[in-house]
């Protein structure tokens, strides 16, 4: 596809979803596609989608619902189906322009099943930002996803989906129990992943622990990124992996009434623990976004400091992590990271089980692809300390398995 691409996303009332996609196509492509929208109907624009679209630093206020007809006269390239019923009345196109499904779920749809529940307004815009998410991913594969596909757009990385959606399900679990089932079995006291009260072997204090709401520790960490993070008054910090707002809460103490700290997580469950938590604590300085690390729900140069907690290893597309990362910071914002990384060469019978990789050990990286991920995305004074005394609790987590010969916890630092 040499020229630009002319591309219109299609659904029922152009009103959310093929908004969203039109936003991100020009803000994300615009130098390859000429993106358009309309439906086969005219609904209005939806002003939630609006809303979660701003936070996410694309304006699409200005945008209005179009119908299909308007575009009769255009010689359009590809057409993308992104809703059900826009797929079944879908009009036919002339010339040779490809028409393509890619159906997203509805955020009205799912949102009103929340509010007939009774659900808080976040809790239902928490949809919005899941599909906006997933928009933002497809658009970034275009338009070379579409080449040699004459009737459907296939998911990019689904095996990246399905071991993302395992750790989702495991995170889930975990929320609604209040326990932990990483490493190889759930909760013991014996076991220091899962258990709040082994958070001081990983650099916290009692004073820490005592001073969060009960539930918001929930001892998934495998190190204390606070210790690196060097937290300024008024600052904006960003927490990777939020689980039950523990190091939110922590950092939001040392941010001020006039910082902010914003808590990203993938799983809903997490994001409704986290948020009673801070109910609880009254803490007017911290929220919490639904949305996936490779894809933040944050928008550009807007946040000073990026920490997180054991979460990174989880993720299998970590160089878009720190590429994500390096967007949301600001001219010399810095990462604080306590991370799982490999001194050695996982076998495959560790990098390829799934439960190994839900509990933080075979998607481990190694140092020195970590480093590299990390200079390509555009940091620099990048540091990784290698935390060898953690080899014990590493070796707790999987008793017997010899895990601990090929990871270990790590303190990482970087500056964008």
């Amino acid at each position: 596809m040499g020229k630009k691409v002319n591309l219109l996303f299609l659904c029922t009332g152009n009103s959310c979803r093929s908004q969203m996609a039109e936003g991100w196509t020009r803000h994300l492509k615009s130098d390859e596609i000429h993106a358009f929208s309309a439906g086969v109907e005219s609904h209005g624009l939806n002003p939630d989608a609006v809303k979660v679209m701003s936070e996410a630093g694309v304006d699409i206020s200005d945008y209005r619902a179009k119908h299909i007809d308007e575009f009769k006269d255009v010689q359009l390239d590809v057409v993308i189906i992104v809703c059900s019923n826009a797929k079944e009345t879908c009009p036919v196109f002339s010339g040779n322009c490809k028409v393509v499904h890619y159906g997203f779920n509805d955020p009205p749809e799912m949102a009103k099943e929340l509010a007939d529940k009774g659900t808080l307004k976040e809790e239902q815009l928490d949809c919005y930002r899941k599909v906006r998410d997933e928009i933002k991913a497809f658009v970034k594969t275009l338009p070379e996803s579409l080449i040699n596909q004459s009737d459907k757009v296939v998911r990019i990385d689904s095996d990246k989906d399905n071991l993302r959606n395992q750790v989702r399900n495991l995170y889930s679990g975990i929320a609604n129990e209040g326990d932990s089932c990483c490493g190889s079995s759930c909760y013991s006291s014996s076991s220091p992943l899962g258990n709040p009260e082994f958070s001081t072997r990983f650099g916290y204090t009692g004073d820490d622990l005592s001073s969060v709401p009960p539930g918001a520790n929930m001892g998934l960490g495998c190190g204390n990124p606070q210790a690196i993070a060097q937290i300024k008054q008024g600052e904006v910090v960003l927490d990777l992996g939020a689980g039950g707002g523990f190091d939110c809460f922590l950092a939001a103490k040392q941010v001020g009434s006039e910082g902010k700290v914003i808590g990203v997580d993938m799983t809903p469950e997490m994001i409704s623990k986290a948020r009673e938590n801070a109910h609880k604590g009254k803490y007017a300085n911290v929220e919490f976004r639904l949305g996936e690390i490779e894809h933040l729900p944050v928008a550009d140069s807007s946040v000073d400091l990026i920490i997180s907690n054991c979460v990174i290893n989880l993720s299998p597309a970590k160089d878009q992590v720190f590429q994500e990362a390096y967007r949301v910071l600001r001219p010399k914002g810095r990462l604080a990271l306590s991370d799982v990384v490999a001194i050695a060469q996982l076998p495959n019978e560790v990098s390829e089980n799934v439960d190994a990789h839900c509990g933080c050990v075979a998607g481990a990286a190694l140092v020195g692809d970590i480093e590299k991920m990390l200079k390509n995305s555009g940091f620099s004074e990048i540091l990784i300390d290698i935390k060898e005394d953690s080899a014990q609790f590493i070796s707790d987590w999987f008793p017997g398995s010899g895990m601990e010969k090929y990871v270990r916890s790590a303190l990482i630092t970087a500056v964008r």
